[in-house]
């Protein structure tokens, strides 16, 4: 019988006891089987805080075979996973919208701060003034429309390119954003794997 595996190449659960049904999608013909092999037990965290843990999937081959030696287990996801142990905690709501308050003040402090840097680099206020000046035939007295244009252009700029305003969005790609935190999200993962493997920390099949 044909057991099928696709394990998720990095977990989060908020339980000590981790069970196949938390790390990974699968498929039998004969579904008593099935609902065995997910609620087989593969590790437990020691009682402690937040951890992680490698894994290779000879590991999740190894434990579906004590079910049944027979099973061919055939595996359509990655050779290795992370499974993260993250203890649940109430967080405060006065606590989590300062956070997201933070992060909203940080993101607008830097931003400005790089718009008004790189402006000043490329001196964008002498480049209106002359513009304004050889258009208009006189000096520029305080802001003109060259700065509300460029201004609101920037805002419109910034909103297409990160396919994002609030919580709308422009159509259903995911954001530049979104695809650098993926991206880390997998090197830091991968780093991971190749360290636990390195060390033989990594959690295998008994040798």
């Amino acid at each position: 019988m044909n057991v099928y595996i696709k394990v998720e190449e990095s977990v989060c659960i908020d339980h000590k006891e981790i069970k196949m049904k938390d790390i990974m999608s699968l498929y039998c013909t004969d579904k008593d089987m099935e609902q065995q092999i997910k609620n087989k037990s593969i590790y437990h965290f020691i009682d402690r805080g937040d951890q992680r843990k490698c894994f290779s999937v000879l590991k999740v081959i190894e434990k579906i075979k004590e079910v049944d030696k027979t099973l061919d287990v055939i595996n359509l996801g990655p050779q290795d996973f992370i499974v993260y142990y993250k203890k649940k905690q109430d967080e405060s709501k006065i606590m989590h919208y300062g956070k997201i308050l933070f992060v909203m003040l940080v993101a607008f402090f830097g931003a400005s701060f790089s718009i008004m840097t790189y402006n000043t680099d490329v001196g964008i206020e002498e480049l209106f003034y002359n513009v304004y000046e050889m258009i208009m035939g006189s000096a520029p007295n305080g802001p003109n429309l060259l700065h509300v244009s460029y201004t609101i252009g920037l805002a419109i700029g910034i909103i297409i390119f990160f396919n994002h305003a609030g919580k709308i969005k422009l159509n259903d790609d995911p954001t530049p954003f979104e695809v650098q935190m993926r991206l880390y999200e997998r090197d830091v993962n991968d780093t991971l794997m190749i360290d636990a493997g390195r060390k033989e920390e990594e959690e295998d099949v008994d040798s």
